[in-house]
């Protein structure tokens, strides 16, 4: 089984013939949210702003991850009665043949104990400097597994942060839409959260229409 980590976009392109989609209408939906963030939300992720100025450029994966990722994340709450978030969980799948799997850093899925049928992979935290390998390809090749897993009955949505710089992706059949960089160190850092907060109201949406 070739593991997530060992996989490029060159890899995937040749393999699986994954493609760039042109129509990038669900990605547009949900990066273009608009909605109101409360005081209190106001002033915590201008609290983990300035921890991230002071510190991106220091932190290794892990306190970025403890000290910045996972307090915004905590913050959204995925928790709920369909599906809920799980960290470093192993998922593990078949595409055309080939068998693939890893640990992916954070997902939203259903099940309550473990990952059943997942929604949303956020993979790979790197920091901006000194790293070697392809986390849009490491992303990619989760999201795909994720696709198989359900049947690719749904738009598969993730995203992967490097240092300051968060990209999101949609994934629809054997083609992607990624965004541009949003930078956590500006402004941008208020329409993540949105754009993370409107995930919740996605995810609704996709079981209700699973169960009609």
């Amino acid at each position: 089984m070739k593991s997530f980590r060992n996989w490029t976009r060159h890899d995937m392109v040749k393999k699986f013939a994954l493609d760039t989609k042109t129509n990038c209408e669900d990605l547009d939906s949900w990066l273009n949210v608009d909605m109101p963030i409360t005081d209190d939300e106001v002033r915590e992720l201008k609290r983990l702003q300035k921890k991230l100025k002071e510190n991106v450029d220091s932190w290794n994966e892990q306190e970025l991850i403890m000290k910045f990722i996972a307090l915004i994340v905590d913050k959204v709450d995925y928790d709920s009665g369909n599906y809920k978030s799980f960290a470093n969980r192993r998922l593990y799948g078949e595409i055309d043949g080939e068998e693939v799997g890893g640990d992916v850093d954070f997902m939203i899925a259903s099940g309550k104990f473990e990952p059943e049928e997942p929604y949303f992979c956020l993979h790979e935290y790197k920091k901006e400097k000194g790293t070697d390998n392809d986390p849009l390809g490491q992303l990619l090749i989760a999201m795909m597994t994720a696709q198989e897993i359900n049947q690719n009955q749904y738009s598969m949505y993730g995203a992967y942060v490097m240092g300051r710089n968060w990209f999101f992706l949609t994934l629809k059949d054997r083609k992607y839409c990624i965004s541009d960089e949003f930078v956590a160190t500006r402004d941008d850092i208020f329409q993540i959260f949105k754009i993370l907060k409107q995930l919740k109201h996605i995810i609704s949406n996709m079981l209700e229409e699973k169960a009609a």
